[in-house]
């Protein structure tokens, strides 16, 4: 047979073993080469290594003179490491050594750097074995290798299941059974434990009463296993043949008859539920400590599964691949990230478009207990440029296509469409109360009018994440509500708005997302995605989606360490691309703190009073107490918004008298024509979300009720066509001066004054 050639890496790294030999002064010795059996096969290099004098007390193995090694170096040398494998099995269980004849010098692919080549991998060899002599070698920072597997089936066990605590105590030879359920053709996941038959009795009682009063097989694939817990390490590899394995585990104590008599009662068991149907694998599960019994934080390491029919007529032992994944021995990636706060958490998500989509997949990823996504679209072929849907689903639901699609990421997890236009959902009786995050990803303001209204008339407190991105795409935001805000998504993008007004490193997000003229093609931040409001990509929008997630996310987990009342309660996240060119930073992180909250007696409007505005009233009451004595009535106008959508009015600002205003102890009268003149630049530069809405004065000796002067004056001033807020301050027994000195709250009446019928009642406002 002729030879196969070397590959241009195995020839250089040839070529550097030698002269590494050569400039080691005899340390290292070249004994053999064997060329590759086959193409695409290892270059084997037999070396010995000099370690004459080495050995000490405190080695961790004694050295023989000269240790030998095999180097196998792969085709692609560099881009890939080589390995190094021994003739003996002296070095089993040292640290690094696996299947007691290989060492392993690096851990991860990425441990192996390519530039180094073969004097860097001889170097940490020697390394390796400096350290034996003296008896420092010391393990990796990861689990021990599970015992080597060698003939595979080519199915799959799953384990996601820890063990009970009573059999994690357990640290002797016990017997349990495994709850294993088909996940698919070649695919089984462990369920549960069993610690016994009588455990397992009860589920086959369970089972057929559900038969019996059900008439169906309510088995879903269900089947025991035996498990057996092995009270010491099998070692780097099981035994390759039926016999040896049998007496290799009557050597740690599990005699023939105990595992034959569990054996069958498992067949029986599995014959029973599954109405004789025959087609229960028959498997054995193998748990082992490992060797180093602090490495793994579990009484068993490992698990291996023994598929017991492939050996009836042979030798042979067959095993299945096992991923085990159990909780208490294996660390999520994500763990120390924002998405750890959505484990075992339910999640409601409105929208599923291109940025609901995608956020409702990176819950479900992060471990989400329940995730409901809510949509009554239909996918069309204009949607698959940006939203994560395919050519097939062109005609369906989105929420049941997604739904279908997520529900295969994680068995665990419930993953429920409701195929439900938002609003009708919202504005019904939503079970809101029952989960844990709502996440508004629609970017429609009605969608988002309604949340508001829902959130503060109805009996629930979620967290509220509000997603939107701008017309082009080079920005994002978000805005979170967490519970015991004084307001949600409409609340918060408002608060934000008016302070990119007065922010320069803000402005580009004023003109994006609240344009002071209107843009070629409708935007109203952001109607729904499939509207054609803004360009962007579907890179864009999972870019968005994920960095303004994770960003909510880390707010609700700092929440939740806060121990100060005064955290804020009222979030917004701001990011940009790289090309957006704007003066702010890529990612900004705003709050602000709670608005005081009061109801309208009559017409049921929450009214929500900024602290500032609030500020602003109380100097002006300082002031006018200095200057004309505590008696003196004063006040100004009021400036903010009304939203007659959500019933929900904000006073956001409140000026003094306006010029042509009269005060006295009698009373004040305001000029509302100097009023509303004094309101039109604050209206221009925040883009209308600030306007004159009313005004406020003081009842210093009387309570905070409208006189008949005040209600003439409200209804002049709503004569226009305006509804107009009215907010009296007072209270009298000196109240309104301890306010003003810091010690309480004055009395406050807030009113609204519509146009029209004379009871002021609007009768365009949702029931």
């Amino acid at each position: 047979m002729a030879a196969v050639a070397l590959t241009p890496g195995q020839s250089e790294a040839l070529s550097e073993l030698s002269e590494i030999v050569r400039i080691n002064d005899g340390r290292i010795r070249i004994e053999d080469v064997r060329d590759p059996p086959q193409e695409g096969r290892s270059l084997a290099v037999d070396i010995a290594i000099d370690c004459r004098g080495e050995t000490t007390a405190d080695s961790s193995v004694p050295l023989e003179d000269w240790e030998p090694v095999t180097v196998l170096v792969p085709p692609r040398f560099p881009f890939e490491h080589p390995e190094v494998t021994l003739p003996h099995r002296r070095f089993a269980g040292l640290p690094h050594v696996m299947w007691a004849d290989a060492i392993c010098l690096y851990l991860a692919a990425n441990d192996w750097d390519p530039g180094r080549r073969m004097h860097g991998f001889v170097g940490q060899l020697l390394t390796w074995f400096e350290e034996v002599a003296r008896g420092t070698i010391t393990g990796p920072e990861v689990p021990w290798h599970a015992p080597l597997t060698l003939l595979r089936t080519g199915e799959y066990l799953m384990i996601r299941t820890d063990l009970p605590e009573s059999l994690e105590n357990d640290s002797g030879l016990w017997l349990a059974l495994a709850v294993v359920e088909r996940a698919g053709d070649r695919l089984y996941d462990v369920r549960r434990w069993l610690r016994g038959r009588d455990e397992a009795n009860e589920i086959r009682a369970r089972h057929d009463r559900r038969v019996s009063e059900d008439d169906v097989d309510a088995s879903g694939g269900i089947f025991l296993a035996p498990a057996v817990a092995l009270p010491e390490p099998v070692g780097f590899a099981y035994p390759n043949s039926r016999e040896e394995l049998l007496a290799a585990l009557a050597g740690q104590g599990l005699a023939h008859q105990d595992y034959r008599e569990l054996r069958e009662f498992t067949r029986a068991f599995n014959r029973g539920i599954r109405d004789g149907d025959g087609q229960a694998p028959d498997l054995l599960l193998l748990g082992s400590p490992a060797p180093d019994r602090h490495a793994i934080p579990s009484r068993i390491a490992h698990v291996a599964a023994w598929a017991l029919e492939m050996d009836e007529d042979l030798d042979e032992v067959g095993w299945l691949t096992v991923f085990d994944q159990r909780p208490r021995i294996t660390t999520r990636r994500d763990t120390t990230r924002p998405a750890q706060w959505l484990v075992g958490k339910r999640v409601l998500v409105l929208g599923c478009g291109a940025l609901g989509a995608p956020t409702a997949e990176f819950c479900v990823r992060a471990g989400a207990a329940e995730t409901y996504v809510i949509d009554d679209a239909e996918v069309r072929p204009g949607v698959l440029v940006r939203q994560p849907y395919t050519f097939a689903d062109i005609g369906r639901n989105k929420a049941m296509a997604l739904a279908g699609r997520l529900s295969d990421i994680n068995r665990d997890a419930l993953v429920l469409p409701i195929p439900f236009d938002a609003i009708s959902f919202i504005t019904g009786e939503p079970p809101l109360s029952e989960v844990d995050l709502v996440i508004d990803a629609t970017a429609n303001r009605s969608v988002a009018s309604a949340l508001e209204w829902a959130r503060w008339t109805a009996e629930w407190r979620p967290p509220l994440l509000s997603m939107m991105v701008g017309h082009d795409c080079e920005r994002a935001a978000a805005t979170l509500a967490l519970p015991g805000a004084s307001g949600a998504g409409v609340d918060i993008l408002r608060q934000l708005g008016i302070t990119a007004s007065a922010d320069a490193n803000l402005y580009d997000l004023l003109d994006d997302f609240f344009p002071g003229h209107p843009r070629s093609a409708p935007f109203q931040p952001e109607p729904g995605c499939s509207d054609p409001t803004y360009v962007g990509s579907a890179a864009d929008l999972a870019a968005f989606a994920g960095q303004l997630l994770n960003d909510g996310l880390a707010i609700l987990t700092s929440a939740e360490k806060a121990y100060d009342t005064a955290f804020p309660r009222r979030w917004a996240s701001v990011v940009r691309t790289s090309t957006a060119g704007a003066a702010g930073a890529a990612r900004q992180r705003l709050s602000w703190a709670n608005d005081h909250l009061q109801l309208d007696p009559v017409l049921r409007y929450q009214i929500r009073v900024d602290p500032a505005a609030l500020a602003s009233m109380r100097r002006e009451v300082a002031l006018m107490a200095d200057r004309r004595g505590p008696h003196v009535e004063t006040g100004g106008m009021l400036l903010g918004q009304i939203d007659r959508a959500s019933r929900v009015v904000w006073v956001t600002d409140a000026d003094g008298p306006p010029p042509g205003s009269a005060a006295s102890a009698e009373g004040l009268v305001l000029d509302p024509t100097a009023a509303r003149g004094r309101a039109r630049r604050r209206r221009r530069l925040t883009r209308g979300m600030v306007a004159y809405i009313g005004a406020w004065h003081t009842h210093p000796d009387y309570p905070a009720l409208p006189s008949a002067v005040d209600r003439r004056a409200m209804d002049e001033m709503a004569s226009d066509g305006m509804p107009v807020l009215l907010m009296i301050l007072g209270g009298g027994g000196g109240r309104l001066a301890r306010w003003v000195a810091g010690a309480e709250l004055p009395d406050m009446h807030l009113q609204l004054f519509f146009p029209g019928p004379e009871d002021g009642r609007d009768a365009s406002v949702l029931p």
